[in-house]
């Protein structure tokens, strides 16, 4: 399993191995020894006001860990509703937003994060669109990772929606800058 950051940027698999792989490839390999116990957790998790930072042991050939932040928004029934991702996929890439938000959505009015400091609200580039919901993604760049580590307010993602409603969904910055500091610890 990935960083959900990792999975959202770079896509799922379309094909399944079983639907590509000749019947002789098809049979299952021989059990491999068991591996040695390791004392690092595979998988960790930690929170932050209404952040969740995840973190993950990187498969080969990269090394080290991968983690990102998430957010994520329920509705009064507890389903999903939208979901924040902060990360990188490399240490040296930019940090990103990633948005999961429903599927019904206006592609021709640009998607906003407005912070309700006065700025100018961030644009978020609409990347796809499928039956459980679009992504969108915007690189931030230092100064609005400035602005957002100083917040402890509710901001809004706005968008209009298929019949071209104004729809502003909550985003929350409380504890993000203590999650972004803990990012930074494990390098991204």
């Amino acid at each position: 399993m990935r960083p959900l950051l990792a999975v959202l940027l770079t896509g799922l698999a379309a094909a399944s191995p079983a639907m590509v792989l000749p019947a002789r490839a098809q049979q299952r390999p021989a059990t491999p020894p068991p591996a040695a116990a390791s004392t690092t957790p595979e998988r960790t998790s930690a929170t932050y006001g209404d952040w969740v930072m995840r973190c993950e042991a990187r498969a080969a050939p990269a090394t080290g860990r991968g983690c990102d932040l998430l957010q994520s928004l329920q509705n009064q029934s507890g389903q999903p509703v939208a979901q924040f991702v902060l990360g990188r996929l490399q240490r040296d890439d930019p940090t990103r937003l990633v948005l999961l938000i429903p599927p019904s959505i206006t592609v021709a009015v640009p998607i906003r994060l407005n912070l309700a400091d006065g700025s100018q609200p961030i644009q978020i580039t609409l990347k796809t669109c499928g039956p459980r919901g679009c992504i969108a993604d915007t690189e931030l760049s230092t100064a609005v990772l400035t602005r957002l580590r100083t917040r402890e307010a509710q901001g809004r993602l706005e968008y209009r929606d298929a019949l071209n409603a104004e729809m502003a969904l909550p985003f929350s910055t409380r504890g993000l800058g203590q999650a972004l500091e803990a990012l930074g610890r494990e390098g991204f």
